[in-house]
Parts: structure tokens; C-alpha cells; sequence
């Protein structure tokens, strides 16, 4: 079932560049391949195991020790051969000089010390417990928990850099499309200037100069045509680039869409406080931020006595480990005060609180960063919407100019410079409108962007609507 299932998720990643490519699709794949996002979500994972392991502080910590030992130091030997359960007053000669006490006997009872090598295998088990850190354990936990869950506001944020590079990649694509569309229009136009211009010269209406021109111009845009075809395929490379797809010919894909643009109703306000609540990276900085508060608490807690109990269980055998010649235990409580150190958790304490500053300063900052960051977002949108209101206006004018100029060329009132003249005005004025409409667009990608506000799902009602378009399109 595995093999069938990593089968199937390659079928559809390679079927996704079978034909066409939408945005949803583009942005889809480059949220699996970012390398970017993938180191955010290692690092995302490591931060949850740094939790983990600071909750466990709360549990007793319990540790198991086998030791072997071999000496003829005769305090240990002797230590050693106690805890065997071993040890009597005459084996003890062996390590303490008992030979006066022969006399009182009247016999040679004990020998003079030998000091013997001893072996002992010790198996000990060892249990510790705080029980009290002036909050140190539980502040340390809910920091490793606050900046875990910063992380993930990193990772969300790193999100939205991968759906912005991604989507304006994308609109780049589309402006190469479109640029490819009115290079073949205006093809098609100055080839009816062309030949208008042959059959007027055939009626002796026209001078064979025009007919030259229009033909200079029309080899012109025709070479025009394979350099935005050109265009069109670095635009969809760097596209996979953003994408994380570096094994893909560019040829194969087809950029799904046309090059146009929707406002956003919402005014400068309403952005600057949503970035302000939303955006992630500022979030994430807000939880450090407490997290520097908190550090000072975690830093005070050394200037108190912590208390905390113990016990233990250990066995000792001469032979064998795991043994058990001879066993003990021991329970108790202590008390841990660091009375003086240098001044050192004194200046520690100071240094964190400065930190703190320091943060709750950058917060501040950042704060008004972000929110001039929006502002200038929208001023940029308002000033491509009125360039884009101004270019579909031109593009009205160009076209009736055009026409007029048409006209007045098969009268005999224009001449062929004129004309060219004017369909070359005409072609840039196109351009610029579809120049002008992927500035729109990409000015409400970054006001997204800068308030935080560029979700994948922010883009679905966009795509959806263009799926839609093309499925009529397909079934009329």
C-alpha cells in the first residue's frame, strides 16, 4: 500500500505539469519543494522537542549505574569489602594494623595488614526530585513553549514569502503571455498595412517606399514576436525556480489565465491594523519579546534556595554484576543556596532585564515599520491603479487614432511614416496598459504581503473563478 501511495502522489506532481499550470497549482507545488520552507519546518521541529524535553524537568529523574572496581587503596578496598556485607573484625586486619591487640589475646590473632586488590561490582540505582526552584522549571517550560510557538509563526511567514515570490513569478508569466498576444495582433495588423499598402502601389495610389516600410515593419514585428516567445519561456523558468522545480522544461507548461487585475475594497486603515494583529513575523517577535520578560524571572530564580529530595538503592558483589553480596539505601532532602558567586546572578539579572528593554524597543520599531511598510504598499497600489485607469484610457484613444490614421492613409491624406508611425504608438500603448495591469496586480501582492495577509486561500477565489472561465470557454 505504501509503494501504491508514493506511486500515486508522483503520478499527480508529474501530471501537474502535464499541460497547464495554474496559480493554486504553482503555489501547491512550491509549498511541498520549498527548500526554504522545509529548513523553517526543521527548525519548527527541533523548537517541539526543546519543549518537550524542558516539561520533562517536572518528573523525577531516575538514573541507572553498573560500576566495576579493582584497587588496593585501602580505604576503598575496605569501603568496597563493607558493602559486600563482608567485612569482620578479623578480615579487617587485612587494612588496619591490628597487632597489638595480640597481646591481649595472648595469641597471634591477626597478621599484619596485607593490603589486598579488591573487586567490587556496584549496581545502584538513583532517583532525584525538585521540590522547589522559585518557578525557575516552570518558566523555563512555558519560555521553550512561547518560542515554539513563535517558530511557527516563522514558518507561516515563511509561507507567504514562498506564495508571494511564487505568485509574482506567475504574473510575470502571464505579462510574457500577454506580450506574445499583441505582438501577434500588431503582426496582423501591420500585415493589412502591408498589403494595403502593395495594392495601393499596384493602382498607382502608392509609391513603392510605402510598400518597403510596411515590409521593414512587419519582418520587424515578426522578429518581436520569437523575442517575446523567448521571453515567455524565461518567464515560466523562473517560474520553476520559485517553484523548486529544476527538472522541467519550460516548453512543457502553459501558464493558465489572462493579465488582468481585481482591487481590494479595503482602505489603508483597515490594512495597517490587520497587519498589526496578523502579521506573523510580528507575532512571533511579541512572543520574544515576553519570552526576554520572562528571562528575568528564570535568571532571579538562582538568588533563592532550591530544595529538592533523593534516594537511592545500590547493591555490591564481588563476583558478578548485578550482584547482590551486600545491599543498601539512602533517602533524603537537601537544601541548595547559592549565598555569594561574585556578584555573577546579580549581573546576570541586570543584563537580562536591559535585554528586555532592548526587545520591548525593537517591538516598538517594528511595529512602525510594518505599518509604514503597508502604508507605501498602498500608495504604490494607488498610484498602479491610476497609471492602469489611465493606460486602459489611452489604449481607447490609440485605437481610434489607429483607426482614423487607417483611414486617412487609403485616402491619400496620411503617409506610410505616419501610419507606421502611429501603429507603433499604438503598440506601445497596448504594452504599457498590460505593463500596467501586472504592476497593479503585483502592488496588491506586496500590500498583501507587508500586512501579513497573503494565505494560499486568498488566492483560491482568484483561480477559481479563472478555472471557471476556461471550463465555459472549453464547452462553448
Amino acid at each position: 500500500m505504501k509503494k501504491i501511495g508514493i506511486f500515486f502522489s508522483i503520478f499527480i506532481f508529474t501530471s501537474a505539469f502535464s499541460k497547464e499550470l495554474t496559480l493554486k497549482e504553482a503555489i501547491d507545488i512550491a509549498l511541498k519543494n520549498s527548500y526554504q520552507l522545509k529548513a523553517a519546518k526543521k527548525l519548527l521541529k527541533s523548537k517541539e522537542f526543546e519543549y518537550k524535553a524542558t516539561k520533562g524537568l517536572k518528573w523525577p529523574t531516575i538514573k541507572f549505574n553498573e560500576m566495576f572496581m579493582r584497587t588496593n587503596v585501602a580505604g576503598w578496598a575496605m569501603m568496597n569489602e563493607l558493602n559486600q556485607h563482608r567485612l569482620t573484625m578479623m578480615s579487617s586486619a587485612k587494612y588496619v594494623d591490628m597487632t597489638s591487640m595480640n597481646a591481649m589475646f595472648g595469641m597471634p590473632m591477626f597478621n599484619s595488614p596485607s593490603f589486598p586488590e579488591w573487586n567490587n561490582w556496584q549496581t545502584k540505582l538513583d532517583l532525584q526530585f525538585p521540590l522547589y526552584t522559585a518557578g525557575k522549571i516552570s518558566t523555563g517550560i512555558k519560555m521553550r513553549k512561547k518560542e515554539y510557538e513563535a517558530t511557527k509563526k516563522d514558518v507561516k511567514r515563511t509561507q507567504q514569502k514562498v506564495i508571494y515570490d511564487v505568485s509574482k513569478a506567475y504574473y510575470g508569466a502571464l505579462l510574457a503571455k500577454e506580450a506574445i498576444k499583441l505582438a501577434n495582433q500588431a503582426y496582423k495588423t501591420v500585415e493589412k498595412h502591408y498589403k494595403t499598402a502593395k495594392a495601393m502601389y499596384e493602382n498607382g495610389l502608392a509609391i513603392y517606399a510605402d510598400v518597403l516600410r510596411a515590409k521593414v515593419y512587419l519582418m520587424d514585428v515578426k522578429s518581436k514576436i520569437t523575442e517575446a516567445k523567448n521571453h515567455y519561456l524565461i518567464a515560466k523558468k523562473g517560474l520553476l525556480l520559485a517553484m523548486g522545480v529544476d527538472d522541467k522544461n519550460p516548453a512543457d507548461i502553459e501558464i493558465v489565465g489572462d493579465l488582468t487585475f481585481k482591487d481590494t475594497e479595503k482602505d489603508v486603515d483597515y490594512w495597517e491594523y490587520y497587519a498589526i494583529t496578523h502579521r506573523p513575523d510580528f507575532i512571533a517577535l511579541k512572543e520574544r519579546v515576553e519570552n526576554a520578560k520572562r528571562m528575568v524571572k528564570f535568571v532571579k530564580a538562582d538568588m533563592y534556595p532550591m530544595v529538592g529530595v533523593f534516594a537511592s538503592y545500590q547493591m555490591d558483589d564481588k563476583k558478578i554484576p548485578l550482584g547482590s553480596d551486600g545491599t543498601g539505601w539512602t533517602a533524603g532532602i537537601a537544601l541548595t543556596w547559592k549565598i555569594f558567586d561574585g556578584f555573577q546572578t546579580v549581573n546576570k539579572y541586570k543584563a537580562a532585564k536591559e535585554t528586555y528593554k532592548y526587545y520591548s524597543h525593537q517591538k516598538k520599531g517594528f511595529k512602525e515599520f510594518i505599518k509604514f511598510s503597508v502604508y507605501q504598499a498602498y500608495a504604490n497600489l494607488q498610484t498602479a491603479k491610476e497609471k492602469l485607469k489611465t493606460a486602459e484610457q489611452n489604449v481607447v484613444w490609440a485605437e481610434e487614432v489607429l483607426k482614423i490614421t487607417e483611414t486617412r492613409y487609403k485616402n491619400q491624406m496620411a503617409s506610410m511614416i505616419d501610419l507606421l508611425d502611429t501603429q507603433t504608438m499604438h503598440d506601445k500603448i497596448k504594452f504599457e496598459k498590460a505593463k500596467a495591469t501586472y504592476d497593479a496586480n503585483i502592488a496588491l501582492l506586496e500590500l498583501l504581503f507587508q500586512a501579513g495577509a497573503l494565505e494560499k486561500e486568498v488566492l483560491e477565489k482568484e483561480n477559481n473563478e479563472i478555472t471557471e472561465e476556461i471550463n465555459n470557454e472549453k464547452s462553448n
